[in-house]
């Protein structure tokens, strides 16, 4: 069944009316255990895991049993291994605002291609459960079984390509991995680079920073993108960027550009790494200057070019 642009809308609408996190409910954590945590103890494993949690939280969630390894109650004594199976619960919360103005760019029997707005989360994560793109999905098209094929960060706006089928996950899927992909973003930042053509390759950790984002490591992985003027702003001391990332690491770009010293415009935490120390990666609203613009790729064997229009805040 192909899906047109008004029962699409209408479908969101009626998924998002109330907002899905609106109403106070408590999140269901499951959460099993990598290798490289193996030998801490438990209440050790969490601060590292959500960095901004205290010591106590997890005490009192062990005293009520409510910290579960493998299904059974959690001590202060447990040491975790790689592969247990950690679950606990949150106290009932609403979630934060999401922007729900999903718009449809494309569709056929195999794909959705939607623009993505901002803030929205691609899946629960953090503060976000049923306020997140996957879960809005569910609700608006229950008899779809829809996979997302690649991410974008959750203040990020653009193109994002969701599967209708495991085939179609599997074969677009293997062109992200093996980079036949194309994907252009657009970005304003602070600053007037002096060169119209620059790049960088800083590889980028593997570790998560406090607030959830990435740092630069010597020991990191490749990471390699390139920029191109495309307007000096001079009288706001802004640049609007073409951005081609040849990898695709989490908040590549935004580190990146922060280092240049040319951070996005409306990206608080990667100018100022200390604001991730106590604040969420997420911002709650749209503030981000970054958008996938362009995304070129084979479907169906055909050369297949999709393009999200550029939002206004940009002009």
């Amino acid at each position: 069944m192909e899906i047109n642009q008004e029962y699409f809308n209408s479908q969101i609408h009626k998924a998002t009316q109330p907002l899905p996190g609106s109403i106070a409910m408590p999140t269901h954590y499951k959460l099993p255990v990598k290798k490289k945590y193996e030998g801490l103890f438990i209440i050790d494993f969490f601060l590292q895991l959500v960095p901004r949690s205290t010591k106590d939280i997890w005490l009192e969630k062990i005293n009520n049993q409510t910290l579960l390894i493998n299904k059974k109650p959690a001590t202060e004594l447990t040491i975790v291994k790689g592969g247990d199976i950690t679950e606990h619960s949150s106290a009932p919360k609403t979630e934060p605002w999401i922007n729900t103005t999903i718009e449809l760019l494309y569709s056929d029997a195999d794909i959705f291609i939607i623009n993505k707005p901002a803030p929205l989360p691609m899946h629960p994560s953090g503060r976000f459960n049923r306020n997140s793109l996957t879960e809005i999905l569910k609700l608006a098209f229950p008899k779809e079984d829809l996979k997302i094929i690649h991410r974008l960060d959750a203040n990020t706006t653009g193109i994002v390509i969701l599967g209708r089928n495991k085939e179609i996950v599997k074969t677009i899927g293997a062109q992200f991995e093996s980079k036949q992909t194309q994907k252009t973003y657009l970005a304003l930042v602070e600053g007037l680079p002096t060169e119209d053509y620059f790049n960088t390759n800083t590889k980028i950790g593997l570790d998560k920073t406090a607030g959830g984002g990435r740092a630069s490591s010597e020991n990191g992985i490749d990471a390699f993108t390139e920029f191109k003027v495309l307007e000096r702003r001079k009288s706001y001391n802004q640049t609007l960027l073409e951005v081609t990332p040849h990898t695709g690491r989490t908040n590549q770009i935004r580190l990146h550009l922060a280092q240049l010293e040319f951070p996005i415009v409306g990206d608080i935490g990667y100018k100022d790494s200390n604001y991730f120390k106590n604040h969420p990666l997420t911002y709650t609203t749209d503030c981000l200057f970054l958008h996938a613009w362009k995304l070129s790729f084979k479907h169906h064997n055909q050369d297949f070019l999709i393009e999200a229009p550029c939002p206004q805040k940009f002009r």
